[in-house]
């Protein structure tokens, strides 16, 4: 009976020691070592999509607007060649729009611009390759989560017959009785996909596109068939400690 004791724990020790190796395998021996942490930050080019509705035939036709993100990220090894990278990004979104005639002796133009901000909650695999002893190369595909923090529709119109028109209005929300919102909602949801270039294990270029699969119109301002989206496009800088 002693023997038999000796012999479940002898293998219960094996166990546990080939568990804690295989645990140890796969978050902390990883070619680039245990769980690290990054900055991020850079450029964003957005739009929003979509149309107004199937049978309008009137598609959102908006300009790219100019934006900027910035924030962190960690990366958590897998195994060899893999990662999992959550991230939490301050980030901006949005469009513009213009209008502008004229004819002789009479001119007048028009602006509008759309400028969320949102705090993004990326979530990627990320897979990754040692192209030589200081460049390692990624591909990064998932899901992102995004939470409306504020932002304002911006309208402006002028004329040469000196005619000028300004007003704004909070671009998340319903509009009320004492103050007019451009009917957005806050929560986004999409995909996020990208690939960069990490050099010398520190510094990070890449690039992103953000897909946005929730229709962010609110059907009691704009209708059931409206479906509006947010697109953008992102360059990368960073440092990973």
């Amino acid at each position: 009976m002693k023997k038999c004791f000796m012999l479940a724990a002898m293998l219960l020790s094996g166990i546990t020691a080939t568990s804690a190796q295989t645990f140890g395998d796969m978050f902390g021996s990883d070619q680039k070592g245990k769980i690290t942490y990054g900055v991020r930050a850079g450029l964003n080019i957005s739009n929003i999509g979509g149309e107004y509705g199937p049978d309008s035939g009137d598609e959102l036709d908006l300009d790219s607007r100019a934006g900027f993100h910035i924030g962190g990220i960690v990366d958590i090894p897998i195994t060899n060649g893999f990662y999992v990278q959550p991230g939490l990004l301050f980030t901006t979104r949005g469009a513009k729009d213009s209008f502008s005639y004229s004819e002789t002796g009479y001119s007048e133009e028009a602006t509008t611009k759309y400028k969320p901000m949102y705090l993004e909650i990326p979530v990627l695999a990320s897979f990754r390759a040692d192209v030589s002893r200081s460049v390692n190369v990624q591909v990064n595909v998932g899901p992102h989560f995004a939470f409306g923090l504020g932002g304002k529709c911006k309208y402006e119109y002028s004329d040469s017959d000196g005619n000028s028109e300004s007003n704004k209005a909070p671009f998340f929300g319903e509009s009320s009785e004492s103050e007019e919102h451009y009917g957005m909602k806050r929560f986004d949801f999409g995909l996020t996909f990208g690939a960069g270039v990490t050099i010398k294990k520190h510094y990070y270029v890449g690039i992103a596109y953000d897909l946005g699969l929730v229709n962010m119109a609110i059907e009691k301002e704009w209708g059931k068939e409206a479906k509006f989206h947010n697109r953008n496009f992102s360059i990368q800088v960073g440092y990973n400690f």
